[in-house]
C-alpha cells in the first residue's frame, strides 16, 4: 500500500488515494504531533472526508491596562475572544479578564520563522475602561507570549443647557458630541 503527505493550506487539502486502512500523523508547527485525533482513516472506494483536530502548545496571555505597555494599571474584568480578521467570526468562548488585567489564551499555535496571526476582539471593559474599540491582531512567535492592549480610562460627564437669554433649563433637547 502507498504513503502519502497531503498538504493542508488554511485548514484543508485533498489526495487521491487507494483503497485501504492508513495510520495517520502530523507535523504542524506549533502544535503537539501527539494530540492528533483521530489517527486513523479508512479510505474505501468512493469519495470521502476525514476531519481531524490537533492541539496547539502555546499560551498567549493578553493585558489590558490603562497605558498599553508594561506597568500601567490594569482593568479590573471584561471579556475577550478570538476572531477572523474582521472580528464577523469567533472561534471558541469568550475568554474572561481577571482582576489583574489578564486574559489567558492556552493551547495557541506559534511559530518563530513564521508567526501565526490571531485575531482578538475585546468584548467587554470593566466600568471605568473603554474597550478597545478595533479587532487587533498578535502575531503568536513565542511558546508563552505577553501582549498589552490599551483600555483607555472614562467617567460620566455631566451637562447642563440653558436658555442663554433668560438662564432656565431647556426642557427637552439632546447634545450631540463628534470625536475629532
Amino acid at each position: 500500500m502507498a504513503n502519502y503527505n497531503v498538504q493542508i493550506t488554511n485548514g484543508s487539502g485533498s489526495q487521491i488515494m487507494q483503497s485501504g486502512n492508513y495510520s495517520v500523523g502530523v507535523v504542524a508547527s506549533g502544535y503537539e504531533a501527539n494530540t492528533l485525533s483521530p489517527t486513523s482513516y479508512t479510505v474505501t472506494g468512493s469519495a470521502g472526508t476525514g476531519n481531524f483536530t490537533v492541539s496547539a502548545c502555546g499560551v498567549l496571555t493578553i493585558v489590558f491596562n490603562e497605558t498599553g505597555a508594561a506597568g500601567g494599571a490594569p482593568i479590573t474584568s471584561g471579556s475577550v475572544v478570538m476572531t477572523d480578521s474582521t472580528g464577523q467570526i469567533e472561534y471558541g468562548s469568550p475568554v474572561s479578564v481577571n482582576a489583574n488585567g489578564e486574559a489567558v489564551f492556552n493551547n495557541v499555535p506559534f511559530d518563530a520563522e513564521n508567526p501565526y496571526h490571531l485575531y482578538f476582539k475585546q468584548l467587554a471593559s470593566d466600568g471605568n475602561h473603554a474597550p478597545y474599540p478595533e479587532v487587533f491582531d498578535v502575531g503568536m512567535g513565542l511558546e508563552n507570549q505577553t501582549e498589552y492592549v490599551l483600555n483607555e480610562p472614562i467617567c460620566e460627564q455631566n451637562f447642563t443647557l440653558t436658555d442663554e437669554n433668560y438662564g432656565f433649563p431647556v426642557a427637552d433637547a439632546i447634545l450631540s458630541f463628534v470625536g475629532e
